[in-house]
């Protein structure tokens, strides 16, 4: 393989992860307007949706590492303890922004969320039987 073999490959894993990144923020940000719209029946445009999936993802990941980072320097709780801790700060921090976003009350905001989980779920599960049962016949 030569050098303009590589960029070749590199490039096409570059563009898969790039539309994969896509279409996993277009379908957060669907869910997301569905959520909204049934907690606050506030009709959020998909502008709005994708910048507040993105500002709250963002808002996950800066509440959740240094209090998963901070736990496990300090040594005091077990790994699942501590995966507990963090994932309660992420979802605290994900809400407070949805919060401050939509103009809407804390608990509202976290109900977004909840709502959110639950139609991903639903829809994993949908799509985990719908292959498994084409693997079936």
């Amino acid at each position: 393989m030569n050098n303009m073999d590589i960029a070749g490959v590199l490039g096409q894993g570059l563009l898969y992860i790039l539309g994969g990144a896509l279409i996993i923020l277009l379908v957060a940000a669907i869910i997301f307007r569905t959520a909204t719209k049934w907690v606050t029946q506030q009709d959020v445009s998909i502008g709005m949706s994708i910048a507040i999936v993105i500002l709250g993802g963002i808002a996950s990941i800066a509440g959740s590492f240094p209090t998963s980072l901070l736990l496990e320097l300090v040594g005091l709780l077990s790994g699942l303890a501590n995966t507990i801790i963090s994932f309660i700060v992420s979802f605290c921090a994900t809400s407070c922004v949805y919060f401050l976003m939509l103009k809407i009350s804390f608990w509202k905001a976290s109900l977004i969320q909840i709502i959110m989980l639950l139609i991903l779920l639903f829809l994993i599960f949908g799509f985990v039987l719908a292959v498994a049962a084409l693997g079936m016949a």
